[in-house]
């Protein structure tokens, strides 16, 4: 296989939002992206995996899976089989958030490659993703914990990215195949302030000064032309304006929760799991225990649970798997449900459509992958059926999905400091992200996966067998 590029550099700004990035490039606030990438190569906005948020969606980037394939279905799960055999234990629940976030490469699906896996010298740099890159090929394996704790105790984040660059830098002398350097502070200061705060402005400008002097490096060593650079986001943002503190709420309805950080308790029904505070995972426990899936059915049976979660003003979207494996979709527009099976969507739905996407008078509605995700692009449900189904793939996956409404967020009281904007929806907002390339590219409409694969083929790798994302090129 002919390479077109001897190294890659893929640069995760995390949360970065398409729209915000291109509004400063064409202020002119971004020199070096508009130089390296924008003018000759590929900027184009495109969908990242559901659920949008840390950890899980860089998984995309260096495996070609998504979180429900790669079995980390969030920041935050629970493991229903798991807890059933073993109660509480340290592999039956997890939060990423933390110490924990050690334990993520663990987690991840053992037959899943990652890049660091696949290439043969590759640099990993401020990610927690990062399986693969031993001795010595992972430089932030035990400093990237402090250097994040130290940020949110100064606010101090361009400091991380700073030091992120600095180490990429150096980290080059190694003639490196494959590197993945992660920038948090647009994501941190969003969260903080806003998404559209000055801070969080300046933060893409710091970014783009970091981008510049990595990129003047390369050519003065004479290797820009035979680097593929990427710029990515996990996910976007949205402001803030009020909390659905999801965990207590179950309590208030006489539901005992587990929840974090309430998670030392005894003889709980549910656990609350939330990821990126814009989506979370429900577990219930059904008649048989813990050891499987509560099913739609048994839901609807029990009570009217469901229908007071769709008609939350926080909540917009409510998922849970039927018996038959179907998907349910509730909204307060209505409900319906689909499959996906053989590359082929069927979905139908009851009176009103709930997505407010369709409106065939037939109430259903036929249509193979690629078309769903062109008919939902623009919607306010961005590739919802494909995503839905991935991650409902992973046994780690709650019985029910919900997904928070633009503007609100699913926790409240053990956020510190509180948060002003949040990801993890299945939103426009959350889901598209920047993709720019050195390389250029003409397929519109594709997703974080796809990304993967892409560097492979444009670097002369093998694409393993099996992962969700196609070639581009």
């Amino acid at each position: 296989m002919t390479a077109s590029f001897k190294r890659c550099i893929i640069f995760l700004v995390d949360g970065a939002r398409p729209d915000v990035l291109n509004e400063e490039l064409n202020r002119g606030n971004l020199p070096n992206i508009a130089r390296y990438f924008a003018e000759e190569g590929t900027n184009q906005t495109i969908l990242t995996s559901f659920p949008s948020t840390t950890g899980p969606a860089y998984l995309p980037f260096l495996t070609g899976c998504y979180p429900g394939t790669c079995n980390v279905p969030g920041i935050r799960w629970f493991d229903k089989p798991h807890y059933a055999r073993h109660g509480w234990s340290l592999r039956s629940f997890r939060s990423y958030v933390g110490l924990e976030t050690f334990l993520l490469n663990h987690d991840i699906r053992k037959d899943v490659k990652t890049a660091f896996e696949i290439f043969d010298h590759p640099l990993s740099i401020m990610s927690m993703v990062n399986r693969g890159s031993a001795r010595g090929k992972n430089l932030t394996k035990f400093s990237r914990i402090w250097y994040f704790y130290y940020a949110h105790l100064t606010d101090r984040w361009a400091f991380v990215d700073q030091s992120a660059a600095d180490k990429l830098i150096a980290g080059l002398e190694r003639n490196p195949d494959f590197t993945f350097v992660v920038f948090p502070a647009v994501d941190e200061y969003s969260h903080r302030s806003s998404p559209f705060h000055p801070r969080t402005l300046q933060a893409y400008r710091e970014v783009d000064g970091q981008i510049g002097r990595i990129a003047e490096k390369l050519k003065k060593e004479g290797e820009l032309d035979e680097t593929l650079m990427v710029i990515v986001s996990d996910h976007g943002l949205s402001d803030t304006k009020a909390h659905f503190d999801v965990g207590p709420w179950l309590d208030s309805k006489g539901i005992r929760a587990f929840y974090y950080t309430q998670i030392f308790k005894r003889n709980f029904r549910a656990a609350s799991m939330v990821s990126g505070n814009g989506m979370a995972h429900l577990y219930f426990k059904n008649e048989r225990g813990w050891a499987d899936r509560t099913t739609f059915e048994e839901l609807s049976h029990t009570g009217i649970l469901l229908d007071e979660l769709r008609h939350q003003k926080a909540v917009s979207l409510v998922a849970c798997q039927g018996a038959d494996g179907s998907i349910h979709l509730l909204t307060a527009g209505g409900h319906g449900l689909f499959r996906l099976t053989d590359g082929m969507v069927d979905y139908r739905w009851e009176r009103d459509e709930p997505l407010g996407i369709f409106n065939e008078t037939e109430k259903k509605k036929i249509m193979g992958v690629d078309e769903s995700v062109e008919k939902t692009w623009n919607s306010h449900y961005p590739d919802v059926f494909g995503q839905l189904t991935q991650l409902f793939s992973s046994r780690r996956s709650g019985d029910v999905v919900i997904s928070a409404t633009t503007g609100y967020d699913l926790r409240e009281r053990y956020e510190h400091p509180e948060h002003k904007a949040s990801h993890g929806a299945i939103c426009p907002e959350h889901m598209r992200i920047p993709f720019l390339m050195n390389y250029p590219l003409k397929k519109r409409c594709f997703r974080s996966v796809d990304v993967f694969p892409t560097i492979l083929k444009l670097l002369g790798k093998e694409i393993p067998e099996g992962i969700d994302g196609q070639s581009l090129v």
